[in-house]
């Protein structure tokens, strides 16, 4: 299979298309475009015209040509689960796999997609114990990202789903001991933990960024509209005892102080369960990936609440643009992933 260097990220709220140099280095074209709403309920694509149409715009945007992309289902839309079993021929394996995957999916066996990859090996007593991760979904999910594929004029070299794609473009920040991954995307945040070139540990939050515009709409008694410019011209996030000088900013930090603390305990937990799994190793630093976390004074709240080191994870350090974006980088992050896989090929 030819190298596919082109990553297509299909968020809630945008498009992200990236493209990399032939090294695998750089960012040679990237893009955007809002996405239509109505297009997407819950991660799965229900108008599949109005949505491959911005497909289009996002790519005609960064003047990329390429036809055959890597993209990927939200963690909305599919299954993400680490199992264990014991050694088995792989024909076996995929049988298990498709067994444990339909526990998770209330629907018939052929109408499920599973793929499933051995990360790690167990030995308990005399027998070897596989530890299995699989990604599962919908047919008729995966068939609608297929079609709107099809009206922007792509076909998709690999549909995988978007937590492999954090996992990939941050592990290099996890060579030294684990990462937790925070992407905060529109209506979701995932949670992920890296540790070796390996996914450890997957979790979605129903709260993302349109959560933080709700609670600014209820706030300040706005419009959704309204409130999400509200959000991106004066949210800053609850750092230290005193409020914020600017009068908006002071009652927009109030608001989206429940939802933020709601997110920590979360994270936390997720940090507790790793410990306790892994045989006390504690994670080293958290990263913040996704548009949301361009909010200011979010990493230093993260790092008070969680009394971990806390960072944005500005992907455009490892891979930088042709043309700079300032801020841009973390909500590229799942694209250039994408890309990445794409490079493997």
């Amino acid at each position: 299979m030819a190298r596919t260097p082109v990553g297509l990220d299909i968020g809630a709220a945008a498009i992200k298309v990236v493209e990399l140099t032939r090294d695998g280095h750089r960012i040679a074209r990237l893009g955007s475009a809002r996405t239509p709403l109505g297009s997407l309920l819950e991660g799965a694509v229900v108008d599949p015209e109005k949505l491959g149409a911005a497909i289009r715009t996002a790519l005609e945007e960064a003047g990329i040509r390429h036809r055959r992309v890597v993209t990927a289902l939200g963690s909305r839309a599919a299954v993400v689960r680490e199992i264990q079993v014991p050694e088995m021929p792989e024909e076996e394996l995929r049988s298990a796999v498709r067994f444990e995957a339909e526990r998770y999916l209330p629907v018939a066996g052929e109408d499920v997609r599973v793929d499933h990859q051995v990360v790690g090996e167990v030995q308990e007593g005399v027998r070897k114990q596989l530890s299995v991760l699989f990604a599962a979904a919908r047919s008729d999910v995966v068939d609608g990202f297929v079609r709107a594929l099809q009206v922007a004029d792509l076909r998709a070299e690999v549909l995988e789903v978007t937590t492999f794609a954090l996992a990939r473009v941050f592990r290099q920040e996890a060579r030294e001991g684990p990462v937790l991954v925070a992407g905060i995307g529109a209506d979701t945040t995932e949670v992920l933990i890296v540790h070796e070139d390996r996914l450890h540990l997957s979790r979605t939050l129903v709260t993302g960024g349109n959560t933080l515009t709700r609670a600014v709409a209820a706030a300040l008694d706005l419009d959704p509209d309204a409130a999400e410019i509200v959000k991106e011209e004066k949210a800053v996030a609850p750092v230290g005892p005193k409020p914020p000088e600017d009068p908006t900013s002071a009652r927009v930090a109030e608001a989206i102080s429940p939802v933020l603390a709601d997110m920590v305990m979360e994270i936390r937990r997720s940090a507790e369960f790793f410990l306790a799994r892994s045989g006390g190793r504690e994670i080293q630093k958290v990263l913040l990936a996704g548009g949301t976390a361009r909010i200011p004074g979010l990493a230093a709240f993260f790092t008070e609440e969680l009394g971990l080191p806390v960072e944005v994870g500005d992907v455009f350090r490892y891979y930088p643009p042709e043309r700079s974006i300032p801020d841009a980088g973390p909500a590229f992050a799942v694209a250039i992933g994408l890309a990445l896989r794409g490079m493997e090929e």
